[in-house]
């Protein structure tokens, strides 16, 4: 199994430091650095179907491009910093990217645009060499208005449209993620696995997995040799008040709640959960999210001490 941390754990719209702190280069270069300090020696990244103007990030092509002067000086500072690669990227559409509208009146617009971003991931993924990429079936079921009436029809056409992705996307590994506030939650993933050509994987993400209301460790062995990727994320929140269906889930209506927790901080049974994937045979990308962490290198130095805690690591 290989492990990597992913820069979620940076989230400008809600966490500290500031926007404008985050935008800036000396920000990326110093977390870098502490990515690799940790012990980290691979990174998954988000992918901006909207990159954002004035910012180091390298969430997208043109910001790489426009910032880091391309894939090769990028993998170059990388590399410095004790980071040997990219491993992966993911794309999560939400509210606030493209497909956040309920606009989205028909199925074959909702999937056409879909598949049009996961082809621009797969391309940026290629450019930077990575092994993986994370896509989604929908954003938050609040957003998708009138489509939700015709889910069989939209996950039938989505299942046909990411199928014909495995032919383009050469040696990089496809993997769906199921959010608890998508029309894939819980255990409906496993329908939708069995639509999808074999050569595309499940990304297991053990909060999303808890927090629908699945177990992770029974969901990891239904999975089986299915899994492509894993994200290590942790929770200790319990949706009781079905907040997967208001908007912006991520705050839920009945309190300041944190959803997510650094690694090794929430209620996943970790020790289960490596012990499930090791019965399965699993030798890919384990990647750490940290996702609304509250101190970015606290959290990556709680991550490393978490791993450490585990034997089969």
């Amino acid at each position: 199994m290989k492990i990597a941390f992913s820069l979620d754990t940076v989230n400008r719209s809600y966490q500290e430091p500031n926007l404008n702190r985050t935008a800036l280069k000396f920000y990326w270069d110093e977390l870098f650095k502490l990515v690799g300090a940790g012990g980290f020696d691979a990174i998954e990244m988000p992918f901006s179907a909207m990159p954002k103007v004035r910012s180091w990030d390298p969430f997208s092509k043109a910001q790489l491009e426009a910032r880091y002067g391309g894939a090769e000086p990028f993998a170059k500072q990388l590399k410095e910093a004790g980071i040997s690669k990219v491993a992966g990227l993911f794309f999560t559409p939400s509210v606030g990217g493209p497909f956040g509208s309920a606009s989205v009146a028909s199925a074959d617009g909702f999937v056409g645009g879909m598949k049009n971003t996961a082809e621009k991931l797969l391309a940026y993924a290629e450019e930077l060499g990575c092994e993986y990429v994370i896509i989604s079936a929908s954003p938050e079921v609040s957003s998708m208005g009138g489509l939700l009436e015709k889910e069989e029809e939209v996950l039938d056409k989505l299942a046909a449209a990411y199928s014909e992705l495995a032919d383009k996307a050469g040696n990089i590994k496809i993997c769906i993620r199921n959010e608890f506030w998508g029309i894939l939650r819980g255990d409906k993933m496993h329908d939708f696995m069995a639509k999808v050509d074999e050569r595309i994987g499940y990304c297991v993400d053990l909060a999303h997995v808890k927090i629908a209301g699945s177990d992770p460790v029974e969901f990891i062995r239904r999975a089986g040799s299915r899994i492509g990727c894993v994200s290590l994320t942790d929770t200790c929140f319990e949706d009781k008040a079905e907040c997967w269906k208001q908007p912006n889930p991520l705050f839920p209506v009945t309190g300041a709640t944190q959803i997510f927790r650094d690694l090794g901080q929430g209620g996943i049974d970790l020790k289960g959960v490596f012990a499930a994937l090791k019965e399965a045979g699993f030798d890919g990308w384990a990647t750490v999210s940290n996702r609304q962490s509250k101190q970015v290198s606290r959290g990556i130095l709680r991550a490393r001490y978490a791993l450490n805690a585990l034997e089969e690591v």
